[in-house]
């Protein structure tokens, strides 16, 4: 049995969007404040995978800069 302390937590499908949501939140505060770059690059990599990864392997993350972060934010601001 795996300690709970180890134990994967899985998000239901149509929990995923207002995760997102919030992490965008999160990480557009993160990139207006731009003091806690190992916060902000989490948080990019968790949107990174909930949004584009595909099931299977590790992910292939792009490299974490603010403007990627800031990039990121506007593309998903400009979403209908």
């Amino acid at each position: 049995m795996v300690p709970l302390s180890e134990k994967r937590h899985r998000l239901y499908p149509h929990e995923i969007p207002e995760v997102i949501q919030g992490l965008i939140l999160r990480l557009e505060k993160l990139t207006e404040e731009r003091n806690e770059e190992e916060k902000a690059e989490i948080t990019y990599r968790t949107l990174y995978r909930l949004m584009f990864s595909e099931r299977g392997g590790r992910p292939k993350y792009p490299e974490f800069s603010w403007k990627a972060a800031q990039t990121f934010i506007d593309i998903y601001k400009e979403k209908p």
